[in-house]
């Protein structure tokens, strides 16, 4: 029988970090342009808000890959973040109520869709993936208002004129959620049913 020598300190190393490189994801790279091209044009504009709004979408983008979201599923979540940034900012026909109302309700509709496409492969249970993905939906809703108020502090822009703004984007926000949430759980029922 061969004698099996125990691996020395640099390949214990090795063994317990994964040295590989991360994998190159055309979608998540595109999903990022999409959100960066509007970024860029805001800054060049010098608009604070349209800007802050922007980079908000690209961290968020860039923490759903960090956490393994999909670039396929990414991909368009961003062109919708794309869609919106332009119409709220670039064409807003309607009252700023409704144009923040619509923008939060989409946006929590993409990232409810998002987390059910995310957690259904990792949680079995439905009602599971369900409440999860409600959950964080509330949560960064809270934490995309939250950077309204810090971004309104340090750039003296106006992105959040009061409370009871903030309360309504609340709640379009995780309205949307629910659509979204439920938009996913129809589309994978009706995948399997295939």
């Amino acid at each position: 029988m061969p004698l099996v020598r125990p691996p020395g300190v640099c390949e214990a190393y090795a063994l317990a970090m994964n040295t590989s490189r991360p994998r190159f994801d055309p979608a998540f790279a595109i999903a990022l342009a999409l959100v960066a091209l509007p970024a860029v044009s805001f800054v060049y504009e010098r608009n604070g808000g349209a800007t802050i709004m922007s980079a908000m979408c690209l961290a968020g983008l860039i923490a759903a890959g960090i956490v393994g979201v999909p670039g396929r599923v990414l991909l368009p979540v961003a062109f919708g973040f794309m869609v919106v940034l332009l119409v709220v900012w670039l064409d807003p026909s309607a009252s700023s109520w409704k144009t923040s109302a619509f923008a939060h309700a989409v946006g929590g509709s993409l990232v409810g869709w998002t987390l059910v496409e995310a957690l259904r492969r990792r949680i079995r249970d439905w009602r599971s993936v369900a409440l999860a993905a409600l959950t964080v939906v509330i949560v960064l809703t809270l934490v995309w208002e939250l950077g309204e108020y810090v971004g309104d502090r340090l750039f003296d822009t106006a992105l959040e004129p009061g409370w009871r703004d903030s309360a309504t984007d609340i709640l379009f926000g995780t309205a949307g959620g629910i659509v979204g949430i439920a938009l996913a759980g129809l589309a994978v029922s009706l995948r399997r049913a295939e």
